[in-house]
């Protein structure tokens, strides 16, 4: 059996991280709708799993740190988006069938 390098087993720590943050219900639901609908502020997103603003921004925030989203601000607003492709393929695949 082939060992597992040390490079091999940072890469699934970081998808594990990756996974991990995503599957937070409002993540996952922030998510889904930027990817369906595009990009969003957080007035139009704060519907995600019924939140107030303050907790969205908050997993927003999350999200951003980890680069699975990126911001544009526009004025007074931010605009959110789904920056990483690989998170577009697995967020669908979770989410298939849920329509």
């Amino acid at each position: 059996m082939k060992k597992i390098t040390e490079e091999h087993k940072k890469v699934i720590k970081d998808r594990a991280s990756l996974v991990k943050a995503m599957a937070h219900p409002v993540r996952l639901c922030v998510l889904d709708k930027l990817i369906n609908e595009g990009e969003k502020n957080v007035t139009e997103i704060v519907d995600c799993m019924d939140v107030t603003q303050s907790n969205l921004s908050q997993h927003l925030s999350k999200l951003r740190d980890l680069g699975i989203v990126e911001a544009r601000k526009e004025g007074n607003l931010i605009y959110y988006s789904v920056k990483r492709k690989d998170v577009i393929s697995i967020v669908k695949v979770i989410m298939r069938g849920a329509e």
